[in-house]
């Protein structure tokens, strides 16, 4: 996809976008976390991560919310060494901060978005105040 075609998109696109894909990936690294699969778990850790850097939130950050961000650290501090259960513990605390209500049908992208379109380009010059 072309520079243009992701200029083109509406900020509210660009925000189901990346809302959408953090949500896939969450739900990725919780599955790794609970078959145990430590590896996995780090690369699914490492693409949210990557997906932070080019998302709309300041200093790269997955989160907004601090006390999200600080358990998204948690989990990669215990992921770092090892320690599947302390992910584990982190990753309930992180899942704890989101409501009840299914986060799927607010933050899902809508079909003619395609998730390819949050790469670096996407939010550059964007300045959001976004609470999530």
């Amino acid at each position: 996809m072309s520079t243009s075609a992701i200029s083109s998109l509406s900020l509210h696109q660009k925000l189901d976008v990346y809302f959408g894909l953090r949500h896939r990936d969450l739900g990725q690294l919780g599955q790794a976390l609970e078959t145990g699969d430590l590896a996995s778990a780090q690369q699914e850790y490492a693409a949210i991560q990557n997906l932070g850097q080019r998302g709309p939130f300041s200093k790269g950050r997955p989160f907004l919310n601090s006390d999200r961000q600080q358990d998204f650290e948690a989990i990669g501090a215990a992921l770092q060494s090892g320690d599947l259960t302390g992910a584990r513990q982190a990753f309930e605390q992180l899942k704890s901060t989101f409501s009840a209500v299914d986060p799927t049908a607010r933050h899902q992208p809508s079909p003619a978005v395609s998730s390819d379109v949050v790469t670096g380009e996407a939010f550059s010059g964007s300045s959001l105040s976004v609470k999530a």
